[in-house]
């Protein structure tokens, strides 16, 4: 059976997201990457339990988990046409495996009661900025990439605390030294114009 209120939730939530919102890419750039580390973290888990680890990081691990749930294209379909353009391959793949994982419904959660839910990090990346993209080495964000790392590296990791008191005191740390390096550039470009402004009248005299 597919829980098809758990995808409109799913839905609601990607259609809402900051996509293509440089200023949100900046804001929360130390979150986004605790958040795609805890990702990675919680898909080797996963993907280690079902069984499936050589497809690691980027195993269907809903497909894995029931082989026979289908895959709606309508959901795609209707963010896609929320966003206003086609979403970047990795992104499609991801998110195409979130909604299957979403139209699971609470039976992952009863056969795996000790298991964080493998999707809602990347959920919460893609709220806080948008679109990832695929590097050498792992995902790409605007402004930093992070590392697959290993499945062993991964599956050793200690959870890192994604609730919102936490991400909200990185996204204070980013604020701040976002706004330290927007006034040194303002220096600088007052000081380089002034420069000019000299110059210019020193030729003209």
């Amino acid at each position: 059976m597919t829980d098809r209120a758990a995808c409109e939730r799913l839905l609601a939530r990607l259609v809402a997201a900051r996509w293509d919102d440089q200023e949100a890419e900046e804001a929360h750039e130390t979150s986004r990457r605790q958040l795609a580390n805890e990702f990675f973290r919680r898909k080797a888990i996963w993907a280690n339990a079902l069984g499936i680890t050589r497809l690691w990081p980027y195993a269907d691990i809903a497909l894995a988990f029931d082989p026979s749930i289908g895959t709606d294209p309508v959901w795609l379909e209707r963010l896609e046409a929320s966003v206003g353009h086609e979403l970047a391959p990795l992104v499609r793949q991801v998110v195409t495996d979130m909604f299957r994982w979403a139209a699971l419904g609470d039976r992952p959660k009863e056969r795996f009661p000790e298991f964080d839910d493998p999707y809602e990090p990347m959920t919460q990346v893609i709220e806080r900025g948008g679109e990832f993209w695929q590097g050498q080495v792992g995902i790409e964000l605007p402004i930093a990439g992070v590392s697959y790392r290993s499945l062993e590296e991964r599956l050793a990791q200690d959870p890192i605390p994604i609730d919102a008191a936490t991400l909200a005191a990185l996204d204070e740390k980013d604020r701040v030294e976002l706004e330290r390096v927007r006034a040194r550039a303002a220096v600088l470009e007052a000081e380089y114009a002034s420069r000019r402004s000299r110059e210019d009248s020193g030729e003209s005299g």
